[in-house]
């Protein structure tokens, strides 16, 4: 079986960069990587694994996925990724609902955490890359969905030195050429500033502390569910 393109895609970027991963390189190194879930857990009130409880990270965006797909956005054997994406649970739970998934984390800390070798069993790509060197790579055909967790929302807090200080702006341009849809947890004016840059936007609940997690896309997106829109009216 030939290798797929997003896999070539990672494996391009890691031999690239391979010299370039080290710790000075990491822009969230105050980052909890060992005790990941209980600060979800005080972030969201619910950790990843418990995927029944609707307020859940993963609940919210198996709903949204479940929703593009009954408006025909997303095949059964859609492409995701996961940039940043910590211990991956969340991947974990995508590819348990959805095992034609072909599910892609991107993380500077991946095959370290102790919930990886669980995760990369189950059928998923963990691969180690910085998104300094990500979001300068396009790749084809583009995911179609991305998720940025926790991480979008807090430029402020990432050690950016002088030649990144224009990631958020690469972050933005990647996500709209190489992303059919993205899930992210953002602030609400980032989700003002996500508009004004031309995506169409929809909030799905709440996201960690005070954020929002809202599905982006250049494409139409579905009505919201009704607990989407009861969060709407409730936040806007």
């Amino acid at each position: 079986m030939s290798e797929s393109p997003h896999a070539a895609w990672f494996a391009s970027l890691e031999t690239q960069f391979a010299a370039a991963y080290t710790e000075g390189a990491y822009l969230w190194p105050r980052t909890p990587i060992h005790d990941i879930q209980s600060k979800i857990k005080q972030r969201v009130g619910v950790g990843d694994r418990e995927v029944d409880a609707p307020n859940s990270r993963p609940a919210l965006i198996l709903r949204q996925i479940a929703a593009l797909q009954r408006a025909g956005g997303l095949s059964a054997a859609f492409s995701v990724l996961d940039i940043a994406c910590g211990d991956a649970l969340i991947l974990l739970q995508i590819k348990s609902a959805h095992p034609a998934a072909a599910c892609f984390g991107a993380d500077f800390h991946a095959g370290s955490i102790d919930t990886h070798e669980e995760v990369s069993a189950a059928g998923i790509g963990l691969h180690r890359a910085l998104i300094q060197h990500l979001f300068r790579a396009p790749v084809a055909p583009p995911f179609d969905l991305v998720l940025m967790l926790n991480t979008y929302r807090g430029w402020e807090s990432a050690d950016l030195k002088p030649e990144d200080r224009d990631l958020p702006a690469l972050a933005d341009a990647w996500l709209r050429d190489n992303a059919r849809f993205a899930i992210l947890t953002v602030t609400e004016s980032q989700t003002h500033h996500f508009r004004d840059i031309g995506f169409n936007l929809q909030r799905i609940g709440p996201g960690e502390d005070n954020s929002i997690m809202v599905c982006l896309s250049r494409e139409r997106l579905p009505a919201a569910g009704l607990l989407a829109r009861l969060f709407s009216k409730l936040t806007t």
